[in-house]
């Protein structure tokens, strides 16, 4: 049984999907960069036209100037004004005197305010709005001109442009999103094959493996993880049949060494003066049974890892009735050791075995007893929503030292100041194994004060 993976990862918090934006996003820059080249591209030759075009006009009246003076360029100017040239711009002149006086055009000083501190100027006419290009002529020994056209054929172009570039601009970034979206997914999909591939092991599903192959890096990955697993498996497999094997072995000679005790004890008994051996030979049968029962233990944890992932034997089970059960049964140790089960439960139907799962809870609820004070409280709850079921058991004793929470899972592991409490490090290893097999998430968490061990599983489907 693997546990239910989550969906694809969000695409805001993908690594991958970033990369494949950035991708497209320098596609995008690239594509609005060209359509800003090739906009400045055509407004300098325009501007260049026009500006040869004002210079050739500029040229002929200084010409006019030459030959006639300035009577003859301030007539040549009077009769321009308001024409439009043969290029369809409309021209309009100036003529100023070296003292600033107007002589003749359309203005009746310089325009905006743009005094001839160069040759090229542009201003705007504000009686009718229209924008122009100009050039400032300083003829030597005579007036300053003006002449300039209007920009109008300029700005139309150049909205006409805008136009045409925005369709192949917006057909880019349309493009970028798609191309990123179907790359990123694609990408996100093969990665979440090893993501679901892991996920499933976590939960104890050795067999799990990454589907796929292939010659590119994904599927070198795949074929890379697939080995480690292969290989992790027949380590397992190896621990576990020599664990068992140890487990099993040990067990029967035990088991006969307890048979043997017991009925020396009986003969004992009826041995006159043999009764000072009695008390010895309690003593014997009492540790022979506790190393049965230890034995016994690893064997169940080394029987229950190795049926995790195996759906077969599951059958739906109510987590509250078991909680019921279980409280139940150790309610009269826990009144005899002063503390209280507070038990809050709703209906959380789980796939499982429910002798394992009686054994899981109870080990819970065992440990609580032991280490909670005296007039203290273990809750107990098991909650269902948001696709989850979650199973927690709160103890308010001394809780675990820094650090110890993973190393509390390993089998033997006991913290060194619960010595005086009964016990061989057994209980929690047996729980994370029948978690696993369940494909459950165990977690400890702090308290303050004390320990909450929470279980997460998944709920069976109606």
């Amino acid at each position: 049984m693997t546990a239910a993976g989550p969906p694809l990862p969000r695409l805001a918090r993908s690594s991958t999907l970033r990369l494949v934006g950035v991708v497209a996003g320098v596609f995008l820059v690239a594509t609005l960069g060209l359509a800003i080249l090739v906009r400045q591209t055509v407004s300098t030759a325009m501007e260049r036209r026009i500006l040869d075009t004002i210079r050739t006009d500029a040229a002929g009246l200084e010409e006019v100037w030459r030959e006639g003076g300035t009577p003859a360029l301030t007539r040549a100017v009077e009769r321009r004004r308001g024409e439009t040239g043969t290029d369809g711009h409309r021209r309009v002149h100036l003529v100023v005197s070296a003292e600033g006086e107007k002589l003749a055009g359309d203005f009746e000083a310089w325009p905006n305010d743009v005094a001839p501190a160069g040759e090229i100027v542009r201003f705007r006419d504000p009686s009718s709005g229209l924008a122009y290009s100009g050039v400032v002529r300083r003829i030597a020994g005579g007036p300053d001109l003006l002449v300039a056209h209007d920009r109008a054929e300029h700005e139309a172009v150049m909205r006409r442009l805008a136009g045409d570039l925005a369709a192949p601009i917006g057909l880019a970034l349309i493009v970028s999103l798609i191309v990123a979206a179907i790359v990123g997914r694609r990408l996100l999909a093969r990665v979440e094959r090893v993501n679901a591939t892991a996920r499933a092991v976590e939960a104890g599903d050795l067999a799990a493996r990454v589907p796929g192959g292939g010659d590119d890096e994904f599927g070198r990955l795949a074929i890379h993880v697939n080995a480690m697993l292969d290989r992790i498996a027949i380590l397992m497999r190896g621990v576990h049949h020599l664990s068992d094997q140890i487990a099993h072995e040990t067990r029967t000679p035990l088991a006969r060494l307890r048979s043997r005790l017991e009925r020396a004890r009986r003969e004992a008994e009826a041995v006159p003066g043999a009764g000072a051996t009695i008390p010895a030979l309690d003593d014997a049968i009492a540790e022979s049974a506790e190393l049965i029962a230890v034995f016994s233990a690893l064997l169940d944890i080394a029987r229950t890892e190795a049926a995790a992932g195996d759906a077969r034997g599951l059958a739906r089970v109510d987590l509250a009735e078991v909680v019921a059960d279980v409280a139940d049964l150790y309610e009269a140790v826990a009144e005899d050791r002063g503390v209280s089960l507070a038990v809050a439960t709703v209906p959380s139907v789980v796939l499982g075995e429910r002798l394992l799962l009686t054994r899981m809870i109870a080990n819970l609820v065992d440990n609580a007893v032991k280490f909670s004070p005296e007039g203290g409280v273990i809750d107990i709850v098991a909650t269902a929503g948001d696709g989850e079921i979650r199973l927690v058991v709160r103890v308010r004793g001394p809780g675990l030292p820094e650090g110890f929470e993973a190393a509390a899972f390993e089998r033997f592991t006991r913290a060194e100041d619960v010595g005086a409490v009964p016990g061989h490090g057994l209980g929690l290893p047996l729980v994370r194994a029948v978690a696993l097999r369940h494909g459950m998430k165990i977690d400890l968490e702090r308290a303050d004060p004390g320990l909450r061990v929470v279980i997460r599983a998944r709920p069976a489907a109606a």
